[in-house]
């Protein structure tokens, strides 16, 4: 397509096949805006279509405004947002599928929005950018593409989350709560962020909707695991049609190199790689596969360090067994396990007296702890501590503790994925250093580190992202999780991971 300028600074538009449309007057502006649109929808919806076509057809774009003012096709300014060469490959990508898999801080995000909006604004579309939960779609889409939006935005209706474009495009935020919900929608085109966290059906369903239009769909995601998503991502390898682009958090000039070496020392290896290096980390049956029992078990019986201070973690049980572990940390923040009480059908009175350094008997022994309650600095305990207990009156665990002595208590609120991977990281950081050592005496907790397993599928792969409730294994993780968590958490929470 091109166009002719004449003297009195009015245009002739020509298409391909050299037949001249009338001469435009001021009155006849959103006229030939119809024909140019229509021209557009051609250029993108024919897959045989060049870069140079688009370019003709957004000049004719340009000529119109020049002529008829910018009013003609609602033009504000021109959208031209600044992107890292990475993000406009995934952007500028002509696949019809394209994905950008990234490391947290990466900004897979914004470039998904790009995106989107680079298509809303073309041409009048109906989109959908879609999150794995409401909270997502309401605190981090609704407010990146918002930000791109520049005035651009007629009319925003929270109620449903829907945000009416000043050129006629619409684009709803969606969750993925149910994928169902979404059969109803006919799509130009869609974008699916943290795609990894997503079910697979939300995928089948906004494929399904844009059947009838032709439209792209775009992923942006962190990997989670060896899940759909990454299988998906292996068909895509020698797919014509799709278009794969991988970029890790140091990829982004705008992350100081300090904070990301901060996060290796801190996470494990396998999180940390999968979190900022965009891996698609293999996840085998055992919750800690990084305990390893001839580094992480003492070779001899823990010695209590004088000024260290001493926590004990503490998971109740009935019918499953208590386990209470007590641990010692160093000025290093390394931890030194080194004692262990896990039985059934104990009392809270009985729990009360192993903590401050009484005996207790259990089946076939006499417990007694290795230090009295006064060298402890806190006990831990998971927010089952707080519920009412039929044993103790209506009243908590940790309340009916108080009342026997044991005052210096704390509840772990944080979520199960957070405490493993903070146990993972103590395990074996990224950088290689170990935080965890265990006296040979606490039997109880290496046999369940190395027995804390996921449930698996007909396939044998992990099911869900939290581990097997079997009863046997989870008592001491817990207990363990429950202290490291709440003491020695990890630092980079506010980058939101996973």
């Amino acid at each position: 397509m091109a166009a002719k300028k004449d003297s009195k600074q009015k245009f002739i538009i020509c298409d391909e096949s050299k037949k001249d449309l009338p001469e435009p007057e001021a009155s006849g502006g959103p006229k030939f805006t119809a024909v140019a649109e229509r021209r557009m929808a051609d250029i993108i919806r024919d897959p045989n279509s060049e870069v140079k076509d688009v370019k003709a057809a957004l000049d004719i774009y340009a000529k119109l405004i020049d002529v008829f003012g910018p009013s003609i096709i609602g033009v504000t300014k021109p959208f031209e947002p600044s992107l890292f060469e990475y993000q406009r490959r995934f952007v500028e990508s002509r696949a019809r599928y394209t994905a950008m898999i990234g490391g947290v801080r990466s900004g897979k995000t914004y470039a998904g929005a790009v995106k989107a909006f680079k298509k809303a604004l073309l041409l009048p579309t109906v989109g959908a950018a879609v999150a794995p939960t409401a909270a997502m779609a309401r605190d981090v889409l609704v407010p990146q593409y918002a930000e791109l939006a520049e005035g651009r935005v007629r009319k925003w209706n929270g109620s449903v989350g829907e945000m009416a474009l000043d050129n006629g495009s619409k684009i709803m935020f969606r969750s993925a709560d149910n994928p169902e919900r979404l059969m109803g929608l006919t799509l130009d085109w869609f974008h699916l962020d943290e795609a990894a966290q997503l079910p697979k059906r939300v995928w089948e369903v906004l494929v399904n909707r844009t059947i009838s239009t032709g439209g792209p769909g775009f992923l942006t995601t962190t990997p989670c695991g060896r899940n759909w998503l990454w299988e998906l991502v292996k068909d895509w390898e020698n797919d014509p049609d799709t278009e794969i682009i991988f970029a890790k958090t140091a990829d982004n000039p705008l992350i100081d190199a300090i904070e990301i070496e901060r996060a290796r020392r801190q996470l494990d290896a396998r999180y940390f790689r999968q979190q900022y290096e965009a891996s698609f980390e293999a996840e085998g049956l055992r919750v800690y596969e990084d305990f390893e029992p001839e580094i992480h078990i003492l070779g001899e019986p823990w010695q209590i360090q004088e000024h260290w201070p001493i926590y004990i973690g503490i998971d109740f049980g009935w019918t499953h067994p208590t386990a209470i572990i007590w641990a010692q940390l160093s000025p290093d923040d390394e931890w030194f396990i080194f004692d262990e009480l896990v039985e059934s059908h104990l009392r809270l009175e009985s729990v009360a007296a192993a903590i401050l350094g009484g005996p207790v008997n259990v089946v076939g022994r006499t417990f007694r702890a290795c230090v009295p309650y006064s060298k402890v600095e806190r006990v831990i305990s998971g927010a089952e501590g707080k519920q009412s207990r039929q044993e103790g009156g209506g009243e908590s665990a940790l309340s009916v503790l108080a009342g026997m002595g044991v005052s210096r208590t704390l509840v772990s609120r944080g979520r199960i994925i957070d405490g493993i991977h903070a146990v993972r990281a103590k395990l074996r950081s990224a950088n290689n250093n170990v935080g965890i050592r265990i006296d040979p005496r606490c039997k109880r907790l290496i046999d369940d580190f190395l027995g804390y397993q996921y449930a698996a599928g007909s396939d044998g792969k992990p099911i869900g992202e939290l581990p097997e409730k079997d009863g046997i294994h989870d008592h001491t993780m817990d207990a363990l999780r429950y202290m490291i968590a709440q003491i020695t958490p990890l630092k980079s929470q506010e980058w939101r991971f996973g």
